[in-house]
């Protein structure tokens, strides 16, 4: 054979080898290629739609920016001519600022000469005040030394109608004592005649015949040794005289005899008679009557 036949052959065979894996490869890849074509293809549409879904909504959205500048420039047109109403306020009201500036000022000179005469009205309101509260506390003073005064010319007056009475008292009695005495001693003269000398009892000596009830309450209680003093809450303008002798009780029982030895106007001071020490001594709140012809 010939040798450029051989190497035919050969080449024949070594592009037979090499032929194959690329036919191989080529049909791997054709449907390779052809699927991400497809792939490619369907991406290529849905691009295509979502650039139209996009175009779509830019264009909505196009127009409803129009939409919207058209209302801001509305808005914007009303906004200048409110600025400009505005302004034109602003103007006025610096004007009437000015004005009120103005009328302030001189509203302030004429606080400014107030406030000086409120100041001279206040000392002087202030300086009546104090001349009022002097008088007040003068007129109070006198009005107390009045009625004090009042107070003790009615007690002297009351003093005076007990006094009186009781000087008319004294006297009637002083007269009914001498009648009285005239009579006993009458009696007296008889009863010597006829059964001697008369025996003084000398414990009844002093006293004087009670003319009017009583009922007085003890209020005081002095002892010594020799004898016991009360003093009750019943004097001259009650009828009280000197010598008069008292019986002293209390819840109904007999507890003794007091027997006047001073009496005041509205107090009375005695002798504590017939006291019984060991059972029942006089004490302060114990009651002391009197009653007439007894």
């Amino acid at each position: 054979m010939h040798v450029l036949t051989k190497i035919f052959i050969v080449l024949v065979s070594l592009l037979a080898v090499l032929l194959v894996p690329l036919v191989v490869v080529y049909a791997y890849n054709e449907n390779s290629f052809q699927t991400r074509y497809q792939e490619a293809e369907a991406q290529t549409i849905a691009a295509r739609a979502d650039l139209q879904a996009q175009r779509t909504g830019s264009e909505a959205e196009r127009a409803r920016t129009g939409l919207e500048l058209q209302k801001l420039g509305d808005e914007n047109r009303t906004l200048q001519s409110e600025s400009d109403q505005q302004a034109s306020e602003i103007r006025a009201l610096e004007l009437r600022l000015a004005e009120a500036e103005s009328n302030r000022a001189e509203i302030d000179a004429k606080l400014t000469t107030l406030a000086s005469a409120l100041d001279a009205g206040h000392r002087l309101t202030a300086s009546l005040i104090e001349e009022v509260r002097n008088l007040r506390r003068e007129a109070l003073a006198a009005e107390r030394e009045r009625v004090q005064l009042d107070e003790s010319l009615r007690d002297a007056q009351a003093q005076l109608d007990v006094a009186v009475e009781a000087r008319r008292a004294l006297q009637e009695q002083l007269q009914r004592l001498k009648d009285e005495q005239a009579t006993a001693l009458g009696k007296l003269a008889q009863y010597t005649e006829v059964y001697g000398e008369l025996k003084v009892d000398i414990e009844g000596a002093g006293t004087v015949p009670i003319t009017e009830d009583l009922d007085a309450t003890i209020i005081a209680v002095r002892r010594s040794s020799d004898q016991v003093l009360a003093e009750i809450d019943a004097g001259s303008r009650d009828g009280v005289q000197e010598g008069w002798v008292m019986t002293i009780g209390y819840g109904g029982n007999f507890v003794g005899r007091l027997r006047i030895i001073s009496v005041d106007i509205n107090r009375a001071t005695g002798i504590v008679e017939l006291e019984d020490v060991t059972n029942r001594r006089v004490e302060i709140g114990y009651l002391a009557y009197a009653r007439a012809g007894r």
